[in-house]
């Protein structure tokens, strides 16, 4: 039962961030000429199944209100190290706290145990405007480049970047400035056309000044 979603060639990528929950948005932007083409976003959403077993078989059904599977991939051609650099450069904090990126080098001892997390929400806009009724958000991500890095296989280099998202948990979560669930679809109102705007990391209503 599991939802995937792949969005092929999006129009922008944008990854947002809080210091604190009072905080405003820190954004890294991904416009079409940094993600070149064949970019693609995939999201796997599946919820927890009750298996109930009778007479006449068994049978799964989906539990209501929970997520058994929950994750999330970029992959994107690389002509050169420059994005994943500013990535890693950003995710420096939390996931490569040992990172160095200097002179288009980047280089990690991998030794650091001791790292603070931080989370990204990342939105992905498959559309050709700016409008952002087909948004895609997931709200809390910690990503890493995955192992899977391939070159030779094509012209052009490509990396797999995993989302890691965390699934909302109101315990830990409610206060912390992010948006409330584990992830979004749409353009954040159901009453009014909204756009992102990529840099403040804020929605506002279509022919609003931003």
């Amino acid at each position: 039962m599991a939802q995937s979603i792949n969005i092929t060639q999006p129009h922008r990528i944008v990854l947002r961030k809080k210091a604190s929950a009072d905080a405003e948005w820190q954004t890294l932007t991904l416009n079409p000429d940094d993600l070149g083409q064949d970019t693609q976003m995939s999201v796997n959403i599946a919820p927890m199944t009750r298996t109930r077993a009778s007479s006449a078989g068994t049978t799964e059904t989906p539990i209501p209100g929970t997520l058994d599977a929950f994750s999330g991939t970029i992959s994107i051609m690389l002509d050169n190290w420059h994005i994943v650099g500013e990535l890693i450069g950003n995710w420096k904090a939390a996931t490569y706290e040992g990172a160095d990126i200097n002179a288009g080098q980047i280089t990690d001892g991998g030794n650091n145990l001791c790292g603070a997390s931080e989370y990204w929400s990342v939105i992905c806009q498959g559309i050709c405007e700016d409008g952002s009724e087909t948004d895609i958000e997931l709200t809390r991500c910690q990503p890493t480049i995955t192992d899977d890095i391939e070159i030779g296989s094509s012209e052009t280099a490509t990396q797999t970047i995993a989302l890691n998202p965390i699934i909302y948990n109101p315990s830990n979560h409610s206060a912390d400035g992010y948006p409330q669930s584990s992830y979004r679809f749409g353009g954040y109102s159901t009453t009014q056309n909204m756009r992102l705007n990529p840099t403040t990391g804020e929605y506002v209503a279509s022919g609003e000044s931003e």
